[in-house]
């Protein structure tokens, strides 16, 4: 059945009846539909250069949108600027369209690169490439290049002898560029415009990095003005003065692409999460659908596309970080030409990667930011195809509520951005990176947050200083930015098998992944981690033979060492603190589980547990006792308290399952803090938002029909004791009792008390 041909509402009907025999069911069905953007003057009337109206013309284009009209505008009054309009409705050509005018109109005078565009990824670099040389080169006779790590060295060398007009490019290729090559500081030496595309993607420890990154660009040009676009983001204006440092104007353009889109909620029945989506992904492609299913684990992703295969006889592959780009790159091709009918991803294919026409998006779990959730859900139905959104729905706090209010989560808007450009592992390798490239630094120069890095290189002698100067230790420096990676703040952990690296994990997400005894998926295949050596960074793993019908999870405390205070306020009777914490990960075993059912089968207890330290950024309240006598029954209740605010947070603040982690102690403490070594900013936002948060808490618990506790309202998957002690009934009474306080009662500080449980 070819996809074009496809009936939605019979797929729909069939896709119930099958989902029906396993207890599972469509729960709730949005239809969204979409016209064109409202239109703009004609390219005459717009005032662009002849050559580009031509151009334009040619390439099918008869008139601006009125967005991009304005971004048309602000661009010429040189203001920083910010795009946020939908996927496929003409982004790109808003941005790219004034840049070329000013090009041609500046004839000889402009410098070379005029433009650098930057792109997130280098995949998704080259695949827009072709959209530039097109109309650039094809048309206009500019000059239009990437460069990036993947550059042969004879076609860098033409880049940096004869300057493109445009350069295409990443924030990897700058960050080691302007540290480590004379040559790729001198190609930039004047640039007068930077592009940051797929904006939305920059927040958290990446954001963070890319923010630094801008501000060394900066200092090669005399005030380059500053383009971001993205499909969602939340809060256009502080992302844009955050990463930019200065204010941009923020032009909005249409949410959605014209079209028509089905996003349909599936209720999960009596199967395992991962089976029923498995199940979904071949039931679609089997119908001739292009479907792209979305997981937010490595392992997971791993582990629905073998039950698929193996169980449904459906043709999936898998595409991830981690896995070599050559495979990667291999996937997508065969995705896009139609060798394949089924992708299983974590969010490396969320961004514009072009794979051709696809039908249906599978989401295995609701993504916790609705940003994610519209970036995926836009993938699908493009150019002119209706296009089907399934998302399923289980045993989730959040997803529960979500199936209880289904319109509540089509009616929300992109959630905010956030970034954490302090974190002192991010500026640390920044004030590397600009050391590098100035040579000496005086105190006075450099901008306050790296001042901490400075320092800190200091103390590990990469750094020597001279009055209020700073000279390099060169060597030192070197080796800092470049085992440095933009995409994370801890260190990496090498995962080996025998003497062949074959991917990598980094830390702490590897002390959950790769402890001994775990079972680790790797491109289809089935490891068993041998070895975690937290001192040399390396995990050595077995390959496992025969079909393995099981999966392991940790088991883990978190406990705080030390607190340093950054900022306080009142939440009704609460006192927030944000502040600087120190945490000790614990990880003390493991539990085996079946894969079809979950159902527990056994656990192992290391004789020693595996330790690591780290200091990240965090939310800290007390709870009072509303009078339950009880001591199990009193933990039992702040443990389930913390679960139900972590997954509260992840909605309101828009971060992912790893982005934030919570601790709570019998004192009535609890955490909820950055998963990131030096912090992502999530827990800021948790701190400025803890009202909203505490709202979606109190449903959370108040609307659960289960006896004391349940998936549903505060059982986590990321609980580190595998869900003992939980009580959301005791939960309930202590949120309640906050809540309904009365005004002036202020609950006092006290130090931690008791064993903390994860």
């Amino acid at each position: 059945m070819e996809a074009e041909k496809v009936n939605v509402g019979i797929v729909l009907k069939e896709l119930n009846l099958m989902l029906k025999q396993t207890g599972s069911r469509i729960a709730y069905i949005h239809k969204e539909e979409s016209g064109d953007p409202p239109p703009g003057p004609t390219l005459e009337e717009s005032g662009l250069h002849p050559a580009l109206v031509k151009a334009l013309k040619e390439y099918g284009i008869q008139r601006l949108y009125d967005f991009q009209y304005r971004v048309f505008e602000e661009y010429k009054q040189g203001k920083d600027l910010v795009i946020v309009a939908g996927t496929g409705t003409g982004k790109t050509e808003a941005f790219i369209i004034p840049v070329v005018d000013e090009i041609l109109k500046s004839k000889e005078s402009a410098p070379r690169p005029y433009a650098i565009v930057m792109y997130p990824t280098k995949a998704l670099a080259r695949d827009q490439l072709y959209r530039f040389k097109l109309v650039l080169e094809g048309k206009l006779g500019l000059k239009v290049e990437v460069l990036d790590g993947d550059t042969p060295r004879d076609k860098r060398a033409q880049i940096y002898t004869s300057p493109p007009h445009v350069l295409v490019t990443n924030p990897d290729m700058m960050h080691y560029g302007l540290a480590l090559s004379d040559r790729i500081r001198r190609l930039v030496s004047g640039f007068r415009v930077l592009v940051l595309d797929e904006m939305h993607v920059y927040q958290g420890v990446f954001g963070s990095h890319v923010k630094w990154v801008i501000e060394r660009l900066k200092r090669y040009s005399d005030s380059p003005q500053i383009i971001g676009a993205g499909a969602t983001i939340g809060n256009p204006q502080e992302l844009g003065r955050a990463l930019f440092g200065r204010d941009p104007s923020v032009v909005f353009g249409p949410k959605r692409r014209k079209g028509r889109a089905y996003h349909v909620l599936v209720a999960q029945g009596g199967i395992s999460r991962w089976t029923l989506t498995a199940q979904i992904v071949a039931f679609l492609s089997k119908k001739g659908l292009k479907t792209l299913c979305f997981v937010d684990s490595q392992q997971m992703s791993e582990l629905v596309a073998r039950i698929a295969r193996k169980s449904y006889g459906a043709q999936v592959a898998v595409h991830r970080a981690g896995l070599e780009a050559s495979y990667r790159r291999r996937v997508e091709q065969d995705f896009r030409e139609g060798r394949l009918k089924a992708v299983v991803a974590t969010p490396t294919m969320e961004l514009g990667i072009d794979l051709g026409d696809l039908d249906a998006i599978v989401m295995a779990t609701l993504p916790r930011s609705i940003s994610s959730y519209l970036q995926r859900a836009g993938r699908a139905g493009r150019r002119g195809r209706p296009g089907l959104i399934v998302t399923v729905l289980g045993d989730d706090p959040i997803e529960s509520y979500f199936l209880r209010r289904p319109k509540e989560l089509f009616s929300m808007e992109p959630d905010p951005s956030y970034i954490e450009p302090a974190n002192p592992e991010i500026v640390r390798v920044h004030a590397a990176a600009l050391l590098l490239e100035s040579g000496i630094l005086k105190e006075s120069n450099i901008p306050e947050p790296l001042v901490r890095g400075v320092k800190d290189l200091e103390i590990l002698g990469a750094v020597k200083r001279y009055g209020d100067k700073y000279f390099p230790v060169w060597d030192r420096l070197r080796e800092i930015v470049k085992s440095s990676g933009l995409r994370s703040a801890g260190p990496q952990v090498t995962i080996v098998e025998g003497e062949k690296r074959i991917g990598y994990r980094e830390l702490p997400l590897a002390l959950y992944d790769l402890y001994p005894g775990a079972i680790y998926y790797h491109a289809g295949k089935a490891y068993l981690s041998v070895e975690l050596d937290l001192e040399k960074y390396r995990a050595l793993v077995r390959r496992v033979g025969g079909q393995v019908k099981f999966y392991t999870k940790p088991m883990y405390t978190v406990d705080l060492s030390s607190v340093r205070p950054l900022e306080k306020r009142m939440s009704g009777p609460l006192l927030l603190t944000y502040a600087e914490v120190d945490l000790n990960v614990i990880v003390t075993g493991y539990v085996v589980r079946e894969e079809y059912t979950g159902r527990k089968l056994g656990e192992v207890i290391y004789d020693k547990p595996i330790t690591w330290k780290y200091t990240t950024k965090a939310v800290i309240t007390r709870y009072p006792n509303p009078g339950i006598a009880d001591p199990i029954a009193r933990i039992s209740g702040y443990h389930a308290l913390e679960h139900a605010l972590i997954s509260a947070s992840k909605p309101v603040v828009g971060a992912s399952d790893t982005d934030l982690g919570g601790i709570s102690y019998p004192s009535g403490h609890i955490v909820i803090y950055d998963s990131t070594p030096g912090g992502n900013g999530a827990s800021r936002l948790v701190f400025e938002r803890y009202e909203r948060v505490q709202d979606i808490a109190e449903n959370i618990l108040a609307d659960c029909d289960c006896e004391d506790g349940c998936p549903k309202c505060v059982y986590s998957p990321y609980c580190g004791n595998n869900n003992q002690f939980l009580s959301r009934r005791n939960a309930y009474k202590i949120l309640i009792s906050v809540l309904k306080a009365r005004e002036g009662i202020i609950i006092k500080e006290k130090p931690f008390e008791g064993k903390p449980l994860a």
